[in-house]
């Protein structure tokens, strides 16, 4: 049971965002309120009130950038992305919440459990909650505008990769108690934990698997930092590389260090084609359950692949794969809009570990285009920039960019992974490739002398550049 502390911790979590939107410019500011929560406070607690979302370490932190951008920067932040494909996929979203509510008024009655019919409360549940994981990716949007930004992002990311290796590196050596001891309880199964004849770090993400692939993400960071030439600190890059790589590997994370493997060999020996293998792992991605339906999806080769490897892990992939299978079959009774929530998509003592078969299987086919769309044209976004509207080396950032969302995204076929930091990347690249094409577009009308007063308007409402003003009261 978690002690009063993980209770003040989330209460007391507003106070530090209104602190840092005093003390520092609106992109850290904003980073560190929702990545700092995500990394900092309890798993599994939180604050549940009648019709509203529980309020925890993932929906506090996002409603205080969403006041602070607001009432205390100025910056006119909206709650829906502007208009273009995103904002589309986020309102089907919501209309697909209002069928799965229209389809899922029956209850579920079974020999080992009985679940409740779902009403019209669970779609303004469904509606809020996702709204408050998805405001990362929104505010992203409208905050990441340039070059600049873009590169802070990175190096912010490396930064509170650094500073939380210190807690990393303890639990490697002491065991995972540093949840436990704060907050009052361990988040997971220990067992789960115990890998390789040691520890998997879990510090404050609820399971070691999370811990990993955060660590892939900084590790990308700084490899994108690093063929930038761009410093994080005074130190040389590939000390810092060196040194994430190392923690990687004994972070314990298998999955996690193919990941973190394939991005270091493809930036630092085929940098070129970052952009199309990106497009390709996010379309395998977005493709996995047509493939899976279908049943032409290599599932074996990939078992008998690993097992020569870590025999272990092997036997793990084919239990996913096992209950995907399953899932995945229940998950077609109700194709369209899913099953909805309450455990309801589940089978009894079923383990859902892809986030992609809880999507599918709670919100069905339109909440699955609408969640991995989201992510899929973020990367293929750069794909349709004309390499024109910039130089190279901002396309290699973009391409490597595009290259570490697309393994982030891989990683949500076997495990659930997603958090307010990776949505946070997501949207800062669709906010990236926003301002280039409504430049280069801003650049042809003029060059043609044909301006339409509609887009110049559009264009000059744009909000300007936020990351370099100062932020001024509360």
């Amino acid at each position: 049971m978690p002690n009063n502390v993980a209770y003040l911790a989330l209460l007391m979590w507003p106070l530090v965002a209104i602190w840092l939107y005093k003390k520092k410019e609106v992109i850290p500011a904003t980073f560190w309120t929702i990545v700092g929560g995500y990394l900092l406070l309890p798993v599994g607690v939180q604050f549940d009130f009648p019709l509203i979302p529980a309020l925890n370490k993932e929906t506090i932190p996002a409603v205080m950038v969403l006041l602070c951008c607001r009432y205390s920067t100025g910056l006119k932040i909206k709650l829906l992305p502007p208009k273009g494909i995103e904002r589309n996929l986020i309102l089907l979203f919501f209309a697909g919440s209002v069928g799965m509510v229209l389809t899922n008024g029956d209850v579920v009655d079974e020999p080992t459990r009985f679940i409740q019919a779902l009403s019209y409360r669970d779609t303004v549940s469904v509606i809020l909650s996702q709204g408050l994981l998805l405001l990362p990716f929104t505010i992203a949007i409208q905050l990441i505008r340039s070059y600049d930004d873009q590169v802070e992002l990175f190096k912010l990311i490396v930064l509170a990769g650094l500073l939380y290796s210190i807690l990393i590196v303890f639990e490697i050596r002491m065991s995972p108690q540093l949840h436990k001891w704060i907050y009052g309880f361990f988040p997971h199964t220990w067992a789960q934990q115990l890998r390789y004849g040691g520890f998997r770090p879990v510090v404050f993400l609820g399971h070691g698997l999370w811990v990993s692939i955060f660590l892939v993400a900084v590790l990308g960071a700084s490899l994108i930092l690093s063929n930038l030439k761009v410093s994080v600190t005074k130190r040389f890059n590939s000390l810092i590389v060196t040194y994430l790589v190392l923690l990687l590997y004994f972070s314990k994370g298998f999955g996690a260090m193919i990941l973190g493997s394939i991005f270091l060999i493809v930036t630092k020996v085929i940098g070129r084609m970052s952009q199309r293998i990106a497009i390709s792992i996010a379309t395998l991605a977005i493709l996995y359950p047509l493939l899976c339906i279908v049943d032409i999806f290599p599932h074996q080769y990939l078992i008998d692949l690993v097992e020569p490897v870590n025999m272990r892990q092997a036997g793990s992939l084919q239990y996913r794969f096992n209950q995907e299978a399953l899932l995945l079959e229940r998950a077609t009774e109700k194709y369209i809009f899913g099953w909805g929530g309450w455990d309801r998509y589940k089978l009894p003592n079923s383990v859902t570990d892809g986030y992609w078969i809880i999507v599918f299987g709670k919100y069905g086919l339109i909440g699955f285009i609408s969640i991995f769309g989201l992510m899929f044209t973020s990367i293929w976004k750069v794909a349709i920039i004309r390499i024109g509207l910039v130089n190279k080396i901002e396309y290699k950032l973009l391409g490597t960019h595009s290259l570490l969302l697309s393994l982030l995204m891989l990683d949500q076929l076997p495990n659930a992974s997603i958090n307010p930091l990776f949505w946070f990347m997501f949207g800062a690249l669709v906010g990236r490739t926003r301002e280039i094409n409504f430049k280069g577009m801003s650049t042809n009308l003029e060059e043609k002398n044909s301006v339409s007063p509609n887009i110049l308007k559009e264009i000059k409402m744009l909000p300007k550049q936020p990351g370099k003003k100062k932020v001024v009261g509360g």
